[in-house]
């Protein structure tokens, strides 16, 4: 029982979820009959830290992402990094999939304006870095603070000279042939990003950027 909860317990503050069933040998035990055989003997899996760390910031952060693999597998990476937050206590929501949700949620009236906005792509898009700098995107972003999840396998900008512009970029005019050192360009913005498929490793970068 008590390998069972240690696992279970591990798995939990690595997804952020609980799994599915607890597997003894061959026998896979549903979770919630594991759940109902711990409380038995007085133990329980922590599935949040909210009543010991209480509320660590007020500043709510939106999630958006990209289509990057397919409508479920994108939308449970937002939930688990949703579920993440709000077991560290910070107040984290699920805004969304699809190519213009960034904009969405930047101008929402559902979103207030000390919000962090997480933008997660499947691609590093040289018209959507360049568009960040713009008068119109600032002006709709605000005092909402803006943070940008690369997901594997976008291309790395870090240290990158030139980023071309996307093939399927449809909406920047001709002349424009991509970015150079996108990197710098959004550091100089006050941009800051991230590039990992990990979701314990965004979910302490969101951490640091809401609380910050």
């Amino acid at each position: 029982m008590k390998d069972g909860l240690s696992r279970t317990q591990k798995f939990y503050n690595t997804n952020y979820r609980l799994p599915n069933y607890v597997s003894y040998g061959t026998n896979k035990v549903p979770i919630s009959q594991f759940q109902q055989i711990l409380a038995s003997a007085g133990l329980k899996i922590k599935t949040s830290l909210m009543s010991i760390v209480g509320k660590i910031s007020d500043r709510p952060v939106y999630i958006t992402s990209d289509n990057i693999n397919n409508k479920a597998t994108d939308n449970a990476r937002i939930n688990s990094i949703v579920n993440g937050l709000r077991s560290i206590g910070i107040n984290a929501y699920n805004m969304g999939l699809g190519p213009n949700t960034h904009i969405t949620a930047l101008q929402s009236n559902k979103v207030p304006n000390n919000a962090l906005v997480v933008d997660i792509y499947g691609g590093a898009d040289a018209g959507l870095i360049y568009e960040m700098g713009s008068s119109w995107y600032k002006s709709i972003k605000g005092s909402k603070a803006v943070f940008t999840v690369f997901w594997p396998p976008s291309k790395v900008i870090t240290g990158l000279s030139y980023l071309v512009r996307a093939h399927d970029d449809n909406y920047d005019p001709a002349s424009f042939k991509g970015l150079a050192h996108p990197d710098q360009y959004m550091k100089n913005l006050g941009y800051d990003y991230l590039y990992s498929g990990s979701i314990s490793s965004i979910v302490d970068a969101i951490k640091s950027q809401a609380t910050q």
